[in-house]
C-alpha cells in the first residue's frame, strides 16, 4: 500500500486568517477592537463596553479582551486572556492546546488541524461564559 504523500505545511499567514476568521463568529456578543500592535498584524475580540475590574487598572473602567492574535515572526500568537483571570479555565483547556501555552494567557501556534481548531473555539467559548458569569458581558 502506497504512503500517504505528508500534509503540506499551513503557512502562518493561513493560520493566522483561520484562527481569525473563527474568533469573528463570536462578534457579537464579542466585538474588535482592543489596542494596536505596531508593525504587526492582529485582531483583538473584547466585550462590547468598558467594566471596572475590582482590584485591577486602578479601579478605572477598561475594555476586556477575551481573545488576541498576533502574527509573530515564527507562530500566531493566540491569548486567551480569560486564562489568566480564572485558574478553572484552565483545567478546562485540553491537553494539546495547554501544551502551547507559553507564559500566562499566549499560545504558540505553529500548526493547526481541526482538532486544535476545536480546542481554540472551545477556549474562546468558556472565556466568554466566564465573563458573562462575572457579569461583563
Amino acid at each position: 500500500m502506497p504512503k500517504a504523500p505528508p500534509a503540506k505545511k499551513q503557512s502562518l499567514d493561513e493560520i493566522y486568517i483561520a484562527l481569525e476568521k473563527l474568533a469573528s463568529r463570536f462578534v457579537p456578543p464579542l466585538k474588535s477592537g482592543g489596542a494596536a500592535v505596531p508593525g504587526k498584524r492582529h485582531a483583538h475580540f473584547v466585550i462590547p463596553r468598558a467594566v471596572s475590574v475590582p482590584g485591577a487598572y486602578g479601579g478605572r473602567p477598561v475594555e476586556l479582551e477575551v481573545a488576541s492574535l498576533i502574527l509573530q515572526k515564527d507562530y500566531v500568537g493566540f491569548y486567551c486572556m480569560p486564562v489568566y483571570m480564572n485558574a478553572q479555565l484552565r483545567a478546562k483547556l485540553s491537553p494539546a492546546l495547554l501544551k502551547l501555552l507559553k507564559g500566562k494567557t499566549c499560545f504558540h501556534v505553529k500548526q493547526l488541524d481541526p482538532a486544535l481548531t476545536k480546542d481554540i473555539e472551545t477556549a474562546i467559548q468558556e472565556g466568554i461564559a466566564f465573563y458573562k458569569s462575572r457579569g461583563w458581558l
